[in-house]
């Protein structure tokens, strides 16, 4: 059941996916990853659906959010990279 919802992120969510790898197995805070990504709006709105649909934990350390992927994010990595994408 949980590999079908991870196929349907990765269909739908393309963006979601591109952040998610993005971030790979290394843990960043929210200014520097959004400045890798390039999407510094638009991509703090995928951070926040990226973390609802469980891909991504978010922990504050003094005044910044590190963001680093759950063991769901790290399988959606290795799915898209099977498929692909």
């Amino acid at each position: 059941m949980r590999q079908a919802h991870l196929l349907r992120i990765l269909v739908k969510e393309r963006a979601v996916v591109r952040l998610v790898k993005t971030i790979g197995y290394a843990e960043y805070p929210t200014r520097e990853l959004l400045q890798k990504l390039g999407a510094y709006g638009h991509g703090h709105k995928l951070l926040l659906k990226a973390q609802s649909n469980g891909l991504v934990q978010r922990k504050v350390v003094k005044n910044r959010i590190y963001n680093r992927l759950t063991n769901d994010g790290k399988k959606l990595i290795k799915l898209s990279n099977e498929i692909g994408l």
